[in-house]
């Protein structure tokens, strides 16, 4: 039988001297937080310090939740500021396009396709995504955090200010500001995407046939 208990409620619960209450709820939420803290933040060992620090930080100041208030969001405020703090912490320099590094880029498909893309294909295409996720990290901080947010957890405006604890009008700069420097920086990746040519069809053998006759 599914488990209907609200995540507010699995809170009370641990309130009230259930201590596996707490392991529920993180069980409930991490594979949530993930994601959105992994692209963040880039490698996958790094996302996961992260998350154990958000929940150390969630056990400490639990008794703190404010009844009404979405236990989700206030962890997912948490662990987003968290995946910020980390990435502050240390100096990354800035990426060209192709630029490599040990980060490990997150499986997301951009593009919209029915066909089962070759090996060739699937190839290009993953080293394109990793490319694009390297580059949403070579952003500041706080503008791959904004970024992430708003295109992937497709937060609004509002709900971004909320979890930063800024103005809404900050929102709306730092998203514009991350998406020009994230066009610029893609920019010879676009450029060539547009500037290859196109593969000549070829020629119906009937045609080829008949262009002999007539040329004999």
């Amino acid at each position: 039988m599914a488990d209907e208990r609200t995540d507010e409620e699995w809170v009370q619960r641990y309130l009230g001297g259930e201590s596996a209450a707490f392991d529920h709820l993180v069980r409930r939420t991490q594979d949530r937080l993930y994601p959105t803290v992994q692209r963040i933040v880039g490698s996958r060992d790094e996302a996961l310090d992260v998350l154990q620090e958000t929940y150390l930080k969630v056990f400490r100041n639990i008794g703190r939740f404010q009844q009404g208030c979405s236990f989700y969001t206030w962890v997912y405020r948490i662990a987003v500021n968290q995946a910020i703090s980390s990435r502050r912490k240390r100096r990354i320099p800035s990426l060209s396009i192709f630029g490599s590094t040990d980060s490990e880029a997150h499986e997301f498909d951009p593009l919209d396709t029915d066909a089962a893309p070759s090996g060739l294909e699937k190839l290009v295409k993953d080293e394109r995504v990793k490319i694009v996720d390297e580059t949403l990290r070579s952003l500041p901080p706080a503008w791959t955090a904004v970024l992430v947010m708003c295109d992937f957890d497709e937060l609004r405006y509002d709900e971004i200010a909320a979890v930063l604890d800024i103005p809404i009008g900050t929102v709306r700069s730092r998203i514009h500001r991350a998406r020009e420097e994230l066009r610029k920086r893609l920019e010879p990746l676009i450029r060539d995407d547009t500037e290859s040519p196109k593969p000549v069809p070829p020629e119906p053998e009937r045609t080829r046939q008949r262009t002999s006759r007539s040329e004999s």
